[in-house]
């Protein structure tokens, strides 16, 4: 069995509540976070089987659920796009599907409202 390397450079924390990345310019992907750093996340998405991310760089918005929180036009990297575990068996056309991004050039004022996010809207390692 292959060792597994890990590869992240900043710890990774929980959203605190409801925090969801939205896809622009066409906002057809959306959501929730599963964790966060300085450096990127993961979240969920429901998908068309036909249709996962497959572009390497994306703009993404960064929102929380009761409207305390929102950095628009993040430039990132997909690291990862891959199917969940659990089936959708309810629902044949689509996936349930987990993704990873990079941030990347990101503005000193991007960063800044990171590190508020991670201060302010997060709990714990996740």
């Amino acid at each position: 069995m292959p060792i597994h390397h890990e590869q992240r450079q900043h710890e990774r924390l929980e959203p605190q509540g409801s925090a969801f990345v939205v896809f622009r310019p066409e906002f057809n992907k959306i959501g929730p976070i599963n964790d966060i750093s300085r450096g990127g996340l993961g979240f969920n998405y429901l998908a068309d089987k036909d249709s996962p991310v497959s572009e390497n760089s994306h703009i993404i918005d960064i929102f929380d659920s009761n409207n305390s929180f929102h950095l628009s036009n993040i430039p990132c990297s997909l690291v990862y796009d891959a199917d969940k575990d659990d089936q959708l068996t309810f629902m044949h056309n689509l996936a349930n599907r987990r993704c990873g991004l990079k941030f990347d050039q990101l503005t000193k004022e991007q960063e800044e409202q990171i590190t508020f996010f991670l201060k302010h809207h997060t709990v714990g390692n996740a």
